[in-house]
């Protein structure tokens, strides 16, 4: 009787793989049309340097991924690189016929230029079909290729490099030659079928550098080199053919889109900013740092894949348009406007209150009653407009920007800016002397917001409750605003301080000009001196007068008492722009009733 063998036991991939592969070489890239014109290849220093500003917090504890480590990697079939190029013709190298590819011509860049020079010598070699061998150290020359060999990397074989962390986290040590010497044990060294996951990483790069001379530039918004030649190259493509040269399913690239931009998901750490990111110039992507950089490059690979597979089935489903969660939404993505994202994070330039003053008194001492009760204004917030007391109150609309529809919900449709609010502080007189001149007033500004508005989403703007005005206009009561919050006597005493010449008749006679302009249909306080011979101006006035308004408005704030008109017209502006601060607005949609 004999015993039947014991069963080896099975032996798994201890990476994932990627979905995308191609059967072809690095080799077979060169004699493209226009390879690495816009994407370009790095050398092992450039690779590493890109390594090291995607190290999150977590990957800092990790050996430095430098030459010696990447060496290492190399060896184990952790990370192959994309190319060798040899000083020497290299045994078993074949020639490779460039003549057909413009990127020689047309990319200026040292390492280009020997690469394809290269080609024709039997001097370039695929390493991942080649096998190992030691990295020369010894340098021969200044230009690149320095030793006798230089080697490549893809940006893309970033992403390799990720899916191959948990073998740079099994790297030891030893001391050599006063540095340490980074190496994998026996035992920490990657099985044939986690080999063969790497590698499918790799083959996964050569997919993108295949493809990216016709998408990079949409999605990037750059263009490098010629611009007529990229045209040339772009309109002769051939999507289904490419698909053919890569020898892959169409439903491997739309699969891979997918797994793409569900890692970038799960390592960005950037939230909502995101929406903000993925708008942003492409030289600006290059600024971000540690998982929100990885998980950038996770994005910028599934954009590409998703632009080829669109333009294979123009009809099939984008799945950068698909809904999904923010995080798990492709660069090229635009479920909303610009308007929206900055209004969702509360960044809008569009302030939420506009208050309109008509003085120069007003202007210079409504900042500081804010300013006394802690309330800020800026220009995302509140802004202060000096109007001129020209009555035009349409002049302020400018201050707030067309309203920008967004999506329609049937019943109403949500707004993509902020809404603004306009507080409108005025003296009692001219335009708005009586409240049926007030109305009016209100109704010219609320017509020229919603000028371009659908009458049937009007009607929202026009209501008149206090909580959803969208306009107030307020007066100090029946008189301006310095006889409405100072006595005769403050007012004399601050023109009397400010004044750069004694009154020739003395305080008495000012106090009674004081009280009979106060009587007048239209007191004006600028009437009662030598106005502009004395060095007075409303905001030297004004200034004067401020310890006397602070006193008022401090005293009302501690026992509780309205106080004067513009101490309850900064509470009422806080009001408004407080009310719907992080709220969505929606205009809902109803019968268009002309104004009564």
């Amino acid at each position: 009787m004999t015993v039947a063998p014991a069963e080896s036991p099975s032996v798994y991939p201890t990476v994932r793989a990627a979905g995308l592969t191609t059967g072809r070489s690095s080799l077979d890239l060169l004699e493209l049309p226009y390879p690495f014109s816009q994407v370009h290849l790095l050398t092992v220093s450039e690779f590493a340097d890109m390594a090291r500003k995607r190290r999150g917090r977590a990957g800092r504890r990790l050996p430095p991924v430098d030459e010696q480590v990447l060496e290492e990697l190399h060896q184990w079939g952790v990370l192959v690189p994309l190319f060798r190029v040899d000083l020497e013709p290299a045994p078993g190298a074949r020639v490779i016929d460039v003549s057909a590819s413009l990127t020689p011509q047309n990319v200026h860049a040292t390492i280009i230029t020997e690469l394809y020079c290269a080609a024709g010598d039997r001097r370039v070699v695929d390493p991942g079909a080649a096998g190992f061998a030691p990295w020369p150290k010894e340098r021969q020359r200044i230009l690149w290729p320095g030793t006798a060999s230089g080697y490549l990397y893809s940006r893309y074989q970033l992403l390799g490099l990720e899916a191959a962390l948990g073998f740079v986290a099994d790297l030891k040590s030893r001391p050599t030659d006063g540095l340490p010497q980074w190496f994998l044990d026996e035992a920490d060294r990657p099985n044939a079928p986690t080999v063969a996951a790497l590698a499918s990483w790799r083959s996964l790069a050569i997919c993108l550098s295949a493809l990216d001379t016709y998408y990079w530039p949409q999605l990037a918004r750059t263009l490098l080199g010629d611009i007529a030649t990229w045209r040339t190259v772009f309109a002769d493509r051939d999507p289904a053919r490419m698909l053919d040269w890569l020898g892959a399913p169409l439903e491997h690239v739309e699969r891979q889109v997918t797994h793409l931009e569900m890692s970038a998901s799960s390592c960005d750490d950037t939230g909502d900013f995101y929406d903000l990111i993925r708008r942003a110039k492409a030289e600006a992507w290059n600024s971000l740092r540690g998982d929100a950089a990885m998980a950038m490059d996770y994005r910028l690979a599934a954009d590409i894949l998703a632009r080829f597979a669109a333009d294979i089935k123009p009809d099939g489903n984008d799945p950068a348009a698909l809904p999904a969660p923010l995080s798990q939404q492709g660069l090229s993505a635009r479920p909303h406007s610009l308007d929206a994202a900055l209004t969702q994070l509360h960044l809008s330039p569009f302030p939420a209150l506009v208050i309109g003053v008509e003085g120069e008194t007003e202007y210079r001492l409504v900042p500081r009653v804010l300013d006394m009760l802690g309330i800020t204004y800026d220009r995302n917030r509140i802004v202060i407009v000096d109007y001129g007391g020209t009555g035009n109150l349409a002049l302020l609309a400018r201050y707030a920007g067309e309203p920008v529809l967004g999506r329609d919900y049937g019943r109403g449709v949500a707004l993509d800016r902020p809404l603004t609010r306009f507080l409108v502080l005025a003296d009692a007189e001219n335009n708005y002397k009586t409240a049926a001149d007030r109305r009016r007033q209100r109704r010219l500004l609320l017509d020229s917001l919603t000028r371009n508005v659908p009458k049937d989403l009007r009607a929202d703007y026009y209501v008149n409750t206090r909580r959803a005005r969208i306009v107030e206009i307020r007066t100090w009561g029946k008189l301006p605003f310095e006889f409405a919050h100072f006595t005769d006597a403050e007012l004399a005493d601050a023109i009397l301080a400010a004044a750069q010449t004694p009154h020739p008749r003395g305080r008495a006679q000012l106090l009674s000009d004081l009280r009979h302009q106060r009587r007048l249909p239209a007191p004006d306080v600028s009437k009662v001196y030598r106005w502009h011979r004395s060095g007075l101006s409303k905001p030297i006035l004004a200034d004067a007068l401020w310890h006397v308004l602070e006193r008022k408005i401090q005293t009302a704030l501690d026992r509780g008492t309205p106080g004067p008109p513009v101490l309850q017209a900064c509470i009422r502006a806080y009001e408004m722009a407080a009310v719907s601060e992080k709220v969505s607005i929606m205009l809902r949609r109803r019968r268009w009733r002309p104004w009564k």
